[in-house]
């Protein structure tokens, strides 16, 4: 079994920072990410909008991608780091992991979302996925939520020619329609929409509860960015 200083565990703001900085003080460092490199911020950079407000943390990352080495693969067990990669199963000894797996959407599930069983209600964050990739998501939209995240969201959704209401998330929210969102209905106002997006706050993401030392999103859980660099300077700071 291959032997390693550290093991940073998500290749996106918070992994090429801590990467970066790792190896440059000359640790055997591995970063493995699932996903995209550049986790959600490579979404923004899709997204005009939310590419003119992301654009210094955007760019820090397209450069830190140029710099720091990621493998393509899922970590499935922290002690010893098991990592099922494009090539199989691949295992390590760690000294150090470091968890930068960041934050996901509160699923409407948990936000008290009532017959919630039908196509046209997204989370914030797989909204915004799918219009970078392209893809509609409707046609009359509902943004429910309580965070300034979603004037962004507005903005960008006008953007792209959808029609957009906007509501507060307060108690259930009831949805209508059999199969697809026809309408929703929160603190007695009901709204005409084929979509619902919803977003009702953020908290670490972690399936699989690996263990190791948690830096960036998966603390501040937020899409305030510079809560996130804050988070990650600070632990880099230590490093060394």
């Amino acid at each position: 079994m291959a032997a390693v200083d550290y093991v940073v565990i998500g290749g996106g703001y918070a992994g090429l920072v801590c990467g970066k900085k790792l190896i440059d003080e000359g640790f055997d460092t591995l970063i493995f990410e699932m996903r995209r490199v550049g986790g959600e911020l490579s979404v923004f950079s899709r997204l005009s909008d939310f590419r003119a407000k992301y654009e210094k943390f955007i760019e820090e990352v397209e450069e830190l991608k140029k710099e720091v080495p990621v493998e393509k693969g899922t970590v499935i067990k922290s002690k010893p780091v098991i990592v099922n990669s494009e090539n199989g199963l691949k295992r390590f000894e760690a000294k150090k992991i470091i968890l930068c797996t960041g934050a996901t959407d509160v699923t409407p599930a948990k936000l008290n979302v009532i017959g919630k069983r039908v196509a046209g209600i997204y989370t914030l964050e797989t909204a915004l996925r799918l219009l970078s990739e392209n893809m509609k998501i409707g046609s009359k939209v509902l943004l429910a939520g309580n965070d300034k995240i979603l004037e962004l969201a507005e903005s960008q959704l006008y953007r792209l020619g959808y029609e957009v209401e906007f509501s507060r998330l307060e108690g259930d929210i009831n949805v209508i329609g059999k199969t697809r969102v026809e309408g929703v209905e929160i603190s007695g106002v009901e709204y005409t929409c084929d979509t619902l997006v919803v977003f009702g706050g953020r908290e670490p993401f972690n399936p699989l509860k690996l263990k190791g030392i948690p830096v960036g999103n998966i603390n501040t859980c937020t899409y305030d960015y510079s809560k996130v660099e804050e988070n990650v300077k600070d632990f880099v700071s230590k490093l060394g």
